[in-house]
């Protein structure tokens, strides 16, 4: 299948676990990928095996709770690749565990910035460049983990990306 052979594809949360085995299989099936993560030292390593497969790869160092790298990620994609075809948000925050009582309203509010924030964020500045390049648009994946579905222990905060 050449579903995503030339396809410019971001994938955010790409330096790790689902995000980096989703970065290598699209960009092994032909995709060019754009991947964001805080961690630089990690998506380095893969872009370099992607390219290492003689794949096209770029990173760009994103926190997603933040509004400006998110803006800043869509546009090093499109003027790397020149378009934006889809996107896979997988960035997420599991938090710190802990009782309710004793969670600190920072946690809470990081978990919050990343998983809703962030995916909501993301989706905006994609959906915006997707209908600049094509009125119908691209594709775009927004990935939860279980705990999506329900509670966890010493989970009070609701972590449902991670």
């Amino acid at each position: 299948m050449d579903t995503l052979k030339d396809k410019i594809m971001l994938i955010t949360g790409g330096n790790s676990g689902i995000g980096r085995a989703t970065a290598l299989v699209s960009a092994r099936e032909g995709a060019k990928v754009a991947i964001a993560a805080r961690g630089v030292e990690r998506g380095m390593e893969v872009v370099r095996e992607i390219q290492a497969r003689g794949g096209e790869a770029l990173f760009v160092a994103t926190d997603v709770s933040n509004t400006a790298d998110i803006a800043a990620l869509v546009q090093a994609t499109v003027e790397t690749f020149g378009r934006l075809d889809c996107a896979f948000n997988n960035a997420a925050e599991t938090g710190r565990r802990a009782d309710t009582d004793e969670l600190l309203e920072e946690d809470f509010n990081r978990v919050i910035a990343v998983n809703l924030k962030g995916v909501w964020c993301c989706m905006k500045y994609e959906i915006q460049q997707m209908l600049r390049q094509d009125p119908l648009g691209g594709a775009i994946v927004n990935t939860s983990s279980l705990n999506g579905f329900g509670g966890v222990e010493q989970f009070g905060h609701p972590c449902w990306n991670q």
